[in-house]
């Protein structure tokens, strides 16, 4: 049983070649072919990995890649470095290889770029004259709404760190409100990374090793604050009221109750924040918050199970 296909289908990308797994390049395929091959493959979207680890995923593609001449092509993700011109040959020569399915049907369909200034921003259009679509990592800040006007400009599209290695790269409710509002007025989609495997927001053990309670948003939080946002509109998401209620939700450490298959109420000191069906949430939501990345699949599987977004 699942509550709302909307919602997961393809959300989590695997992140699992980045801390905290840093997983090596054999570790990384074979979790994320056999999550792909599994009962919930339909959850995942990308395989991201830096661009100078193309050539060794290049290298094991007989054993973990699809072969068959009608398969169905894993999808990559290429996060850039600091030499966008060897990155570049790396994703080109993967690409040219691969699009032969005899040796291992796999394509870089994505790129992801960390941008500090609107240069930087300008300097990724280059990956998106080369047919890929551009996710530029905005940290938020100071810089951020000058930054998104340069994605917007540029076409492309805007990605969120939610989190990292310790408390301190948590950032606050109030700026991720302002980041996915700053999305929708400008027409901007994006995707979110670190700290997001667990379903709803609140403290959690900062890793595997370091049981040190670290505040962290939920998924499902930041998808139904996205779609909060979304669901307003350009010129509503502009008012201090929709930020204010996305950050709510953004910040929201109770758990939605259900009300039949597929509604939900989702209360914060005995008052609604959200309620009614969760399909029109989840489904704006993900027309602004197209994959959220994740180092396992196992912590968002077993949320969403004890939620019961999963049966």
């Amino acid at each position: 049983m699942v509550r709302s296909h909307a919602l997961l289908a393809g959300l989590f990308d695997h992140t699992g070649f980045f801390p905290p797994a840093s997983l090596d390049v054999d570790d990384a395929m074979a979790t994320y072919g056999r999550h792909l091959c599994g009962r919930y493959g339909w959850m995942l979207g990308r395989l991201v990995m830096p661009a100078t680890r193309l050539e060794a995923c290049s290298s094991r593609a007989a054993t973990y890649f699809p072969r068959e001449e009608d398969a169905i092509s894993w999808r990559l993700s290429a996060v850039g470095g600091r030499d966008p011109e060897a990155d570049a040959a790396h994703v080109s020569a993967f690409n040219r290889l691969h699009a032969d399915a005899a040796r291992g049907a796999a394509i870089v369909d994505t790129v992801e770029v960390r941008v500090e200034t609107p240069e930087d921003v300008r300097a990724a259009r280059v990956w998106a004259s080369r047919g890929l679509e551009v996710y530029c990592e905005v940290p938020v800040g100071p810089m951020m709404e000058r930054l998104l006007d340069a994605v917007a400009r540029a076409g492309l599209h805007a990605k969120l760190r939610a989190g990292g290695a310790g408390a301190d790269s948590v950032p606050a409710a109030d700026d991720v409100a302002a980041f996915l509002c700053g999305c929708v007025m400008r027409g901007v989609v994006a995707k979110a990374s670190s700290g997001l495997h667990h379903a709803t927001s609140g403290a959690y053990p900062a890793t595997a090793d370091d049981g040190t309670p670290v505040r962290m948003f939920g998924f499902l939080n930041l998808v139904l604050g996205a779609g909060v946002a979304e669901g307003a509109g350009r010129a509503a998401a502009q008012s201090d009221e929709v930020r204010a209620t996305v950050a709510h939700v953004l910040r929201l450490p109770t758990r939605p109750t259900w009300v039949g298959h597929a509604s939900m109420e989702w209360r914060d000191e005995g008052r609604p924040i959200l309620e009614g069906p969760l399909d029109p949430f989840a489904i704006s939501g993900r027309a602004l918050i197209r994959s959220i990345g994740v180092a396992s699949l196992e912590d968002p599987l077993e949320d969403a199970r004890h939620l019961g977004l999963l049966a």
